[in-house]
């Protein structure tokens, strides 16, 4: 079937019970492939029953507060995170998942912690749909030329940076442009790899300040790299993430401190140039941290209208979801998204890219197994707090804050969110 005629099966099952389904932007190849994939699955276990998935883009997620609010929408709901989802349960938009979690098993299906992100205080609203967790890229074939060996420590990455600044190259693939989100990425990592994830922890809990040394020592060390050039200085504004990560396939970036969504710009950049990409667990950066250290998220949930009509359909949706087949079918094309974390996986790809992906899920869930692992801004820190990271780190590297001063706007923010019970603390570490 062309995509053409995949596409137009959103609209035209009219004669059908219908359930909607809206998803963010996608490509024709990546919306073809999961209309193939996922409804026409669907609908061929469940004659009579369509799922139309309507492709809205950008703005999907103003799109979802404006339909919820109004008791409308579609029956499944794409959310944006843990965050995204208690706002939504506080508004009494989402429908319990409890029932159908026990019919289906899946529990035994998806990974405990990411099962307990889709929690709200002790019920279950939303199933994972795309794990994050932040690791070090790197070119590797510009590291096998100049003889760098991927760094474990805050010396041996200080190292290869100096000697990249020495050689024209910038150390770190980053920039904002059109994203300022994109700022708190590193400190995330800096307050899972510096400060230690256990810090953090107990800081998100309330039981330790943001202005403690630990973590305001760590935001030093993030303003001591730019004023290095370690980010490219200005260019970091004219660049989007995307771009530095293209730079880098080229030689002129050395490294990248991503999240597992970079997969999906791997077509545009390594592909194309012919270099391999490499990755590693970010470096100990002090030894408050333990290594090594995976920071984690989930990037987007899988949730059910409360306002659906039906309602025991769209949990079936979600069972298809969760089942390895499929998250090994999408993802194969798909790198970056999908990565659903389940305790059974499909077999391990042959496609270089792919493996590597699979590499990085398998080290992900050993981590979370193990208790190594760290936690991202987006899934873990209430959302003034969040917001005021992106654009208040920018200020330390202009040097109009000082990093103190940055950790008590920090501080200041949460302890108001953390009064007004807003902050969904995380599961107690293993």
């Amino acid at each position: 079937m062309s995509i053409a005629a995949l596409l137009a099966r959103t609209v035209s099952a009219q004669d059908a019970k219908a359930l909607s389904f809206w998803y963010e932007g996608a490509t024709p190849e990546q919306q073809a492939a999961l209309i193939s994939i996922l409804a026409k699955k669907f609908e061929e276990a469940n004659p009579g029953t369509a799922l139309n998935i309507e492709f809205r883009g950008a703005g999907l997620a103003d799109q979802l507060l404006v339909s919820l609010a109004a008791n409308s929408g579609p029956d499944l709901v794409l959310t944006n995170g843990p965050a995204w989802t208690g706002r939504f349960v506080g508004g009494k938009r989402l429908a319990p998942l409890d029932k159908y979690a026990a019919k289906f098993g899946w529990e035994a299906k998806i990974d405990p912690f990411a099962l307990s992100l889709g929690k709200v205080d002790g019920k279950l609203y939303a199933l994972p749909k795309t794990q994050e967790v932040q690791v070090l890229y790197f070119n590797k074939t510009l590291f096998d030329k100049n003889g760098y060996v991927p760094p474990k420590t805050n010396a041996e990455f200080t190292k290869i940076a100096d000697d990249m600044l020495s050689k024209k190259i910038i150390p770190i693939a980053s920039g904002n442009s059109g994203a300022r989100y994109t700022n708190r990425h590193y400190v995330s990592v800096i307050w899972n790899c510096y400060s230690g994830p256990e810090a953090v922890y107990e800081a998100l809990i309330g039981k330790r300040r943001w202005t403690d040394d630990v973590f305001v020592d760590g935001i030093s060390m993030l303003k001591a790299w730019w004023d290095k050039g370690y980010f490219g200085g200005p260019r970091y504004f004219s660049l989007d993430s995307q771009q530095a990560f293209t730079f880098m396939a080229a030689g002129a970036y050395g490294m990248a401190m991503q999240g597992t969504w970079a997969f999906a710009w791997v077509p545009e950049s390594f592909a194309k140039t012919g270099a391999e990409l490499g990755y590693t667990p970010l470096p100990q950066f002090s030894e408050n941290a333990p290594y090594p250290v995976f920071p984690y998220g989930i990037g987007s949930h899988i949730a059910i209208n409360n306002t659906s009509k039906n309602k025991d359909a769209a949990a079936g949706v979600m069972d298809l979801m969760v089942d390895p087949s499929f998250v090994s079918t999408i993802s194969n094309g798909w790198q970056g998204e999908w990565d659903i974390p389940l305790l059974k996986t499909g077999p391990e790809p042959t496609d270089p890219i792919a493996k590597l992906a699979h590499d990085i899920r398998t080290a992900t869930a050993k981590a979370l197994a193990e208790g190594t692992y760290g936690y991202t801004p987006w899934s873990f820190w209430p959302p003034k707090t969040d917001d005021y990271m992106k654009g208040g780190i920018e200020e330390v590297w202009l040097g109009s804050i000082t990093p103190r001063q940055f950790c008590e706007n920090v501080d200041k923010v949460f302890q108001e969110e953390l009064a007004a019970r807003v902050v969904t603390f995380p599961p107690a570490r293993s």
